[in-house]
């Protein structure tokens, strides 16, 4: 699961083409979504610069199913109504990329990866956790699988202070999530942010996997710009 790929506007398939010419043990599945207003989206103070917030480009999430796993063709799961994308902002485009894949097997499995809303705005954050829930409610029992930049954690450390007071609403948020969509929490060893002065971790919580598995993990592009 990949979140903030910069690809230039009306290329999703050409880009597509080349993953799976560069990959080809993997099908490629893009959500091409709006371009958003970094400094309004972004949790530190530095915002990016190199052409990040370019007009012409379209920021997105990518999902790679491995082929020996996963049949090919995926569906696309709507995990939201037309009517709903007023209020959920730049969230409802090209943020979430939830997969209905099957196994070779015949396992059903949902895939979500997500690049969810800074901690600034915990109330969006908030709209789309009910709205991810609900969606799962409609299929309950089925195995699942949910990663990305999630922008909350159980923990976290490295982080500013000034971000501290956000980082708490919506970490509070993310554990009622887990709660109840019966979640479990895989960490990744590596940092979650890394710069020259340092790094950052969150999620320093283990647990064994259970129905859904919900990870954390920032694009190494994004690391690298802060």
């Amino acid at each position: 699961m990949l979140q903030e790929i910069q690809i230039p506007r009306g290329s999703k398939f050409r880009v597509q083409r080349d993953f799976w010419r560069k990959y080809p043990e993997y099908e490629c599945y893009i959500a091409a979504g709006s371009d958003v207003d970094l400094v309004a989206d972004t949790d530190e103070d530095q915002v990016p610069s190199d052409g990040y917030n370019d007009r012409r480009a379209h920021i997105t999430v990518v999902t790679f199913l491995h082929k020996r796993v996963f049949r090919p063709k995926a569906l696309f799961v709507n995990w939201h109504k037309r009517r709903d994308k007023k209020v959920l902002e730049h969230m409802a485009h090209g943020r979430v990329l939830w997969l209905d894949a099957m196994t070779h097997e015949g396992e059903r499995v949902s895939i979500t990866n997500i690049h969810q809303a800074t901690a600034r705005q915990p109330d969006l954050q908030k709209r789309v956790n009910t709205h991810i829930q609900a969606e799962m409610n409609k299929s309950e029992g089925r195995r699942r699988s949910m990663g990305g930049d999630l922008n909350a954690a159980t923990s976290c450390t490295g982080y500013s202070i000034s971000t501290k007071s956000h980082f708490e609403k919506v970490d509070d948020q993310f554990q009622e999530f887990i709660q109840r969509t019966g979640g479990s929490l895989i960490q990744s060893e590596a940092h979650t942010r890394k710069d020259p002065m340092g790094g950052a971790s969150l999620d320093d919580i283990k647990s064994a996997t259970l129905d859904h598995i919900i990870t954390r993990t920032d694009a190494l592009e994004k690391s690298q710009k802060r």
